[in-house]
């Protein structure tokens, strides 16, 4: 998807995943949060059919977790996350600004506090907490850190750091068994680690010939 496309939720979203997303948007216009939401609500959905979470708490939490990001200055974002962060504190701020944002979201669609703490809960600490409070923030953690493999979410990363692709494949490849909670999300992180070096491989090949 272009950068200057209009975003949508895969076929699998409710019509609530439509109607949070679509609250959520006016907050996702930095940092390739927009595309970053979509295509990690698209890992969720393929989580939540082979791991035990509940979808009511996943679905909503997974498309808010990164709102906080605008309340961050633009020009700072790219100093709290990535291989070399260099003022991670920027990420609590996001975390925590999100968690109230996402709880404000949630209320205006009439949510039961039950759901609106659970998932704020959930994205005050879906970076920087790396234990998971239970199968629902394994998921969206999983389910977040699946887009950096993806094939829209390598080249962002690797594009916005200046990185060298290789080496930062390499980089995620040492990151599989530590960064992810579910067996099915270290498959899926296979799978699109051996996509991404595929296309390297082709591209190589493609400019040598």
């Amino acid at each position: 998807m272009g950068t200057g496309e209009v975003r949508r939720l895969t076929q699998g979203a409710t019509a609530f995943d439509r109607e949070v997303f679509e609250r959520a948007r006016p907050y996702l216009r930095t940092r390739h949060n927009e595309a970053h939401t979509v295509i990690s609500h698209g890992f969720a959905l393929r989580l939540l059919a082979e791991e035990t979470g509940d979808p009511d708490v996943v679905r909503p939490a997974i498309l808010l977790h990164d709102v906080g990001w605008s309340r961050v200055p633009e020009d700072r974002q790219l100093s709290a996350f990535g291989p070399s962060p260099t003022d991670p504190e920027l990420t609590r701020v996001h975390e925590r600004e999100g968690a109230a944002m996402a709880a404000e979201i949630l209320r205006t669609l009439g949510c039961p506090e039950t759901l609106v703490g659970e998932v704020a809960e959930i994205v005050a600490g879906h970076d920087t907490r790396l234990e998971s409070l239970g199968p629902s923030d394994a998921l969206v953690k999983d389910a977040d850190k699946l887009f950096r493999l993806s094939g829209e979410g390598f080249p962002i990363d690797c594009g916005r750091f200046g990185l060298d692709p290789d080496e930062h494949l390499r980089w995620l490849e040492e990151r599989v068994d530590r960064w992810f909670f579910t067996e099915t999300a270290k498959r899926i992180a296979l799978e699109e680690l051996a996509a991404r070096r595929c296309e390297l491989a082709a591209a190589a090949k493609a400019s040598a010939g």
